[in-house]
């Protein structure tokens, strides 16, 4: 669930509040779904660290006219909105709750949560995971979540019936098999082809960015790969030291995770996975 809090500090100018969540770790920035009215400043952050975010929080620190303070019950010019999507890790919904304690501590007032209530915090599930086990089930979550979104997509068939002098053929009269034959030229297989290629990257993806991640936090693994006596490229070492490319990478790119093969070898020689066997069962 999405959760929004809406918050009327007692006493508080916009660059008070703005450099408070600054102080929390907030970064500015333009909010294309909240841009609010004439004055509004937007604000975000996230924790990529130990994939403890998943969408992050957005806030938004907004003017309030006449009306808004009449709904609101607050005398104070000044608002701010803070929200965590549906797809919000519990560390996301965490930081929020922590945003509002900290506004409401420096300038008192009230807030609503959409969902809880009036000044009621967001209840956070406990949730039981580790650094590598968030990472993999974001990766996944983003694959599916693109190959749902296909299905509003995939036209359906251009051709289902072929009309001759003699009239139409449907799969049920077809008895030469020239419907089949005319269909394979439907517009729509040329879609359906061109979608194989996309599901092997799907899964070349899947496969390569779970190898990284559990590299990243397997120190017998790493402590392998030390003993080997593959050759880093001074370009790669240079990305490394500026922070454009992970050791990780490098890792896997001596490996190919386009086919089951070549994937049971990376992980069985450095992870000492059995991807075949995990296949099987």
């Amino acid at each position: 669930m999405s959760i929004e809090i809406w918050q009327f500090p007692r006493a508080a100018s916009r660059d008070e509040v703005a450099a408070l969540l600054k102080s929390l770790g907030y970064t500015r920035g333009e909010n294309l779904f909240f841009p609010g009215p004439a004055g509004t400043l937007s604000f975000f952050w996230s924790e990529p660290r130990d994939f403890l975010s998943t969408s992050g929080v957005d806030a938004s620190v907004f003017p309030l006219d006449a009306d808004g303070k009449k709904t609101w019950n607050t005398q104070n010019d000044w608002g701010l909105r803070t929200r965590t999507s549906i797809s919000a890790s519990s560390f996301d919904q965490e930081f929020q709750n922590k945003t509002v304690r900290a506004i409401r501590k420096a300038f008192g007032g009230t807030f609503y949560n959409d969902h809880f209530g009036k000044n009621r915090y967001t209840v956070v599930q406990p949730t039981k995971s580790t650094p590598a086990s968030r990472g993999i089930r974001g990766v996944l979550s983003r694959v599916s979540e693109d190959l749902r979104s296909l299905v509003y997509v995939l036209p359906e068939e251009s051709i289902k019936v072929f009309g001759t002098p003699s009239g139409q053929i449907t799969e049920q009269n077809d008895k030469i098999g020239i419907l089949k034959f005319t269909k394979k030229s439907d517009p729509s297989r040329v879609l359906y082809n061109a979608l194989l290629p996309f599901l092997v990257a799907a899964i070349e993806y899947i496969f390569r960015e779970t190898f990284e991640i559990l590299l990243k936090y397997d120190t017998p693994a790493q402590s392998a790969l030390e003993a080997h006596s593959r050759k880093v490229a001074f370009a790669e070492a240079a990305a490394v030291v500026r922070g454009e490319l992970t050791l990780e990478r490098i890792a896997s790119d001596w490996y190919s995770f386009q086919n089951l093969d070549s994937i049971q070898k990376a992980f069985k020689e450095v992870l000492e996975i059995d991807i075949w066997k995990a296949v099987r069962k």
